[in-house]
């Protein structure tokens, strides 16, 4: 419910205010009224912002009506004032509405007032919704003067002549003309328009006028300094009752960085193509169901496919079945790792199964999430083939060196055994020889016994030399009494001129190994004990034998001068180094490998691990 009017009298007799009052009533103006006779309660009510109306009396004993107007107008300029009083000349009221009074009324003739206060309402009323309506015009007006300032292009009106009339100073930054040679008609938009662009300008105009009543275009433009850029021009044309074209409403965009990327971006895909087009090898792209989006020119010639016969198409459309399977199976994979995926894979060709070396990645989109998958390959036909000859060619270079250890091994044997034979049984046959002479010899040849004295004990040292240079060349140890037997020689003797640790863990070494193996690591151990003896200088010295895991390890280490295997290994070519060599040479032929530990002022360890079960056949054999 609305409240009641409130109404302000300034009037200093109560009885006129009272007469005011009854005619309001009778008029049916539901209200409240206050009365005041004096400057000061007016200015209080005034400040309190009670009054929605302000009936006045002219003349005042200590105020004046044209004073209280003023006051009123300065303080509560939307509130509806009417002079209501006895005399009042037509001049003064002119004055009076002119400085802000809405209406007046002469007491004589108190039945206006109802109808004054009503039309001053309705008047007041109407004042305030046009301020609000004006407010809100120019609000709304701020606030589309900001977007278009803001908005990254120049809102035009344009005419079918190509004149254009701009709503913002931006047009000057577009084009470097003012923005008045547009306005004042000197400048039209199609006399900065490039020539070559021209036709397709009216094109896009006319197509839009005759299907949505829009368009969309872009061209070139010249500025006043000569540079050219590129326009997007989005338009909606306004046409009147007659469909004649009123005006067309748009806005122009700068999109000449657009245009100049979008160039380079075709310029680096037309490079991109080019070049993937001309790759020895092929080059794909498919997406996520398998579908081509690319191939080079190698593998249109592989699949024997043009573009029409590929583009689109997916892996089941372009291979057999059973390859296709596999190549989305590589796919899967890719997709589901979101890494590279590299595959080996066999392709029938004119000439046989070729083998093709096929690395898969995932294409990630700007958000760095896999989108595309691509596939590079190259054929590695030869070089499979290359591999294999080089493996046979390694694997008969093996058997070859192989078969010549085992021929010096067996040459060792026989010039042991011939050392061993024939000249320790000349030998000893010639010590008793000796023996015999000295014993026929007479007391008077006494300096002859002594000579054959000497030359006895020179032939028991030259029969010792002949026997350690046979057991060197082949241990009749090791056919004796077995690897494990002959290993432990090997130490013992080292153990007179060193301190030596050593452990032997397998129990059943000799069983482990046939006798060529036995040969081949009792030579590892001499050629390494050997080494030590001549380059290490070395107090102490460590041998080890151990199983784990179905591996034999043998471990020989010293404290020694040490070594750089590498440039100790890098010396072959000038004929040295050859013993680590032999002794790698030996362990391949068990099936193991052998590890050399060195460095210079830090000693030598050795380690050759050899497989039980590829122990037990030598290569070469």
């Amino acid at each position: 419910m609305e409240r009641p009017l409130r109404i302000l009298i300034l009037e200093d007799l109560p009885s006129d205010a009272e007469l005011m009052v009854y005619e309001l009533r009778q008029a049916g103006i539901a209200h409240s009224s206050r009365r005041v006779a004096d400057r000061e309660p007016f200015a209080a009510a005034l400040r309190e912002d009670w009054p929605d109306l302000i009936l006045s009396d002219f003349n005042l004993p200590n105020f004046d009506g044209m004073e209280a107007l003023a006051l009123a107008q300065a303080t509560c300029p939307d509130t509806p004032f009417i002079f209501v009083s006895g005399a009042m000349g037509e001049e003064v009221a002119i004055d009076a509405l002119k400085r802000g009074a809405t209406d007046y009324v002469l007491k004589d003739r108190l039945s206006r007032l109802g109808p004054a206060v009503q039309r001053s309402l309705r008047e007041a009323e109407e004042r305030r919704e046009r301020r609000q309506a004006e407010a809100a015009l120019k609000a709304s007006e701020e606030r589309y003067r900001l977007l278009v300032k803001n908005l990254p292009g120049v809102v035009y009106k344009g005419y079918v002549d190509c004149a254009v009339d701009f709503i913002d100073e931006k047009v000057e930054e577009l084009t470097r003309y003012s923005k008045s040679e547009f306005d004042t008609r000197t400048m039209k938009w199609n006399d900065i328009l490039v020539e070559e662009d021209r036709q397709q300008f009216k094109a896009a105009f006319m197509r839009g006028l005759k299907e949505s009543g829009s368009y969309i275009r872009e061209y070139r433009i010249r500025r006043k300094d000569g540079e050219v850029i590129w326009i997007q021009d989005r338009g909606q044309i306004i046409c009147g009752p007659d469909d004649r074209v009123d005006y067309v409403s748009g806005v122009f965009f700068d999109i000449t960085e657009r245009r100049r990327a979008e160039e380079a971006l075709r310029e680096s895909e037309a490079r991109f193509a080019s070049f993937m087009r001309h790759l020895p090898g092929t080059a794909v792209m498919r997406d996520f169901e398998g579908r081509y989006l690319f191939a080079n020119e190698t593998w249109e010639r592989l699949r024997r496919r043009s573009r029409q016969g590929w583009e689109g198409k997916t892996l089941a459309e372009v291979w057999p079945s059973d390859m296709a399977a596999k190549y989305i199976e590589g796919d899967l994979q890719v997709i589901t790792q979101g890494k590279p995926v590299q595959t080996i894979e066999e392709v029938p060709q004119e000439d046989g199964i070729h083998n093709w070396l096929v690395n898969k990645f995932p294409i990630l989109d700007r958000d760095g999430r896999p989108a595309l998958i691509g596939a590079v390959g190259i054929d590695i036909t030869l070089r499979r083939r290359a591999e294999e000859a080089l493996r046979e060619s390694e694997q008969r270079l093996r058997f070859l060196t192989s078969q010549l250890l085992c021929a010096q091994e067996r040459e060792r044997k026989r010039i042991s055994m011939e050392l061993h034979d024939e000249l320790g049984q000349s030998l000893a046959v010639l010590k008793l020889q000796i023996r015999a002479i000295e014993r026929g010899l007479g007391e008077d040849q006494q300096d002859l016994r002594e000579g054959c004295l000497d030359l006895l004990l020179y032939l028991d040292g030259v029969i010792d030399d002949i026997r350690r240079l046979s057991r060197d060349l082949s241990p009749s140890i090791l056919e004796d009494l077995g690897l494990q037997s002959a290993l432990k020689y090997l130490i013992n003797e080292v153990s007179k001129h060193y301190t030596v640790n050593q452990a032997f863990e397998v129990e059943d070494l000799d069983q482990r190994f046939p006798v060529e193996g036995q040969i081949i690591i009792y030579r590892i151990f001499q050629e390494c004990l050997t080494n030590i003896a001549k380059h290490a200088g070395a107090t102490e010295v460590s041998a080890a034998v151990t199983e784990q895991n179905e591996l034999i390890t043998l471990m020989i280490e010293d404290n020694g001068a040490g070594f750089d295997p590498a440039l100790v290994l890098a010396r072959r070519s000038a004929g040295r180094g050859l013993g680590l060599a032999a002794l790698d040479e030996r362990a391949r032929m068990l099936g193991g490998t052998l590890e050399i530990g060195s460095r210079p002022g830090a000693g030598t360890r050795v380690t050759c691990i050899i497989p039980v079960d590829r122990g037990r056949k030598v290569v070469g054999d």
